[in-house]
């Protein structure tokens, strides 16, 4: 794999990345808005939640680290 593949193939997992998290936000903020239910719920008291947004960035980076790491390490000096 050349260095030029790796920034194309990392350009393109984060724009998934992008347009994937975008729909999801759009998805859920028209839900939210179409619910019948008013009240406001706090999600802050849930451990679950606070664990998934803190993990999720961590795993979406080591993710795109590791192909850029992996290809440094293998070019000879």
């Amino acid at each position: 794999m050349t260095v030029f593949n790796l920034r194309w193939m990392l350009m393109v997992v984060c724009l998934l990345i992008f347009f994937g998290s975008f729909a999801a936000l759009l998805l859920a903020s028209w839900r939210r808005h179409r619910s019948v239910k008013q009240g406001l719920d706090n999600f802050h008291d849930e451990l679950w939640v606070e664990i998934a947004w803190t993990l999720a960035p961590c795993i979406i980076v080591l993710l795109l680290v590791w192909p850029t790491a992996r290809l440094f390490w293998s070019v000879p000096n």
